[in-house]
């Protein structure tokens, strides 16, 4: 559990947040309202093609809602004339598959956004660079290359390299589905120490441990709906749905 009391100013909220596939024909997201609070972690659960991860690539508009408000910071970055590119240097992503640059070191994959979007002098970027680097035990890769690096160790690398933008949100979407099960933990664990600073945290993943102890809500999706809500200790001890009784029931 996070050790922040979120505040009650909700840092995003969505609002009847559709998103069509095929024309129409696929409702990936089917009317979600949704709010993420400052210094909150939120955790988003539930079974495969429920809209997870539609839902987390639409709070930044990697996939742009079909209908719907985001309000990120008081702005509804879905509206037309906003410049998404400004307020996404403002939310760090971090993928299932690490996305980064095969052919930079690991010190020029964090430092290439802060530089180049942020003007930050080179030096002053790589000095917090090898801090967070630091933070993870990695310190001593920084000259290495990703193909030189464990699944565990580039994931690790992926959050610092999207902390090197002072996120004022970390998006997940299944961090650790894509990494050996003894790699898991690893990642995991650098996770729960940037939910315990207070970072606001949105993390889908099947990873029902984490949940328990580090999220301070639980969102429980199937079909494109957000069906239910609440504390871990409600949505795993107590969840009132049948439909997440079920789909807990086949998992824990």
């Amino acid at each position: 559990m996070s050790t922040s009391n979120p505040a009650s100013e909700a840092l995003i909220s969505v609002r009847a947040l559709e998103k069509h596939f095929a024309g129409g024909s696929i409702r990936a997201l089917n009317g979600v309202d949704a709010d993420i609070m400052r210094g909150e972690v939120v955790v988003v659960i539930g079974p495969s093609g429920s809209g997870k991860s539609t839902f987390l690539r639409c709070l930044n508009l990697l996939d742009r809602p079909t209908h719907g408000q985001v309000i990120f910071e008081g702005v509804d970055i879905a509206s037309s004339g906003v410049n998404i590119n400004l307020h996404r240097q403002r939310m760090g992503m971090v993928f299932q598959h690490f996305n980064l640059f095969p052919h930079m070191t690991i010190l020029r994959n964090m430092t290439i956004a802060p530089m180049k979007l942020k003007n930050v002098p080179r030096e002053e970027a790589e000095r917090e660079a090898l801090e967070l680097l630091d933070r993870v035990g990695l310190k001593d890769r920084a000259s290495a290359y990703p193909n030189q690096l464990s699944g565990g160790q580039k994931q690790r690398v992926a959050i610092v390299r999207a902390l090197c933008m002072k996120p004022d949100v970390m998006l997940f979407d299944e961090p650790t589905s894509a990494l050996d099960p003894e790699m898991v933990g690893e990642v995991l664990e650098v996770m729960k120490n940037l939910a315990r600073s207070g970072m606001t945290m949105v993390v889908v993943t099947h990873e029902m441990g984490f949940a328990r102890e580090v999220g301070d809500r639980v969102l429980f999706m199937d079909s494109g709906k957000l069906i239910e809500q609440g504390t871990p200790e409600q949505i795993f001890t107590n969840a009132q749905n049948p439909r997440t009784k079920s789909f807990l029931s086949k998992i824990i």
